[in-house]
């Protein structure tokens, strides 16, 4: 399931993103940022600034091997930022 999402974060600038996918069903974790079709995977990439409102953005590649119930834990220069729950159906 490869699909493009544009991340925005309010109360930050100029921080690295990193984004750890964790499935609930199989209890793992995954690397789900890539580089595009054919690119390498990557868990940390620097922000861009400002975007649609947010204080910063950073647009990006996900790829998850199966779908179900999804944690994506956030960190924002090491420390956790976020977490968002989702239920991939497709």
């Amino acid at each position: 399931m490869d699909k493009k999402w544009m991340w925005h974060l309010w109360g930050v600038e100029n921080v690295e993103l990193t984004v750890v996918g964790f499935h609930k069903e199989t209890q793992t974790v995954h690397q789900v940022l890539y580089n595009g079709p054919g690119g390498d995977s990557y868990w940390t990439r620097q922000v861009g600034g400002e975007n649609n409102g947010a204080d910063a953005h950073m647009p990006s590649n996900i790829a998850l091997p199966e779908k179900g119930e999804w944690a994506f834990l956030l960190y924002t220069n090491d420390e956790l930022f976020d977490i968002l729950v989702y239920d991939i159906n497709e």
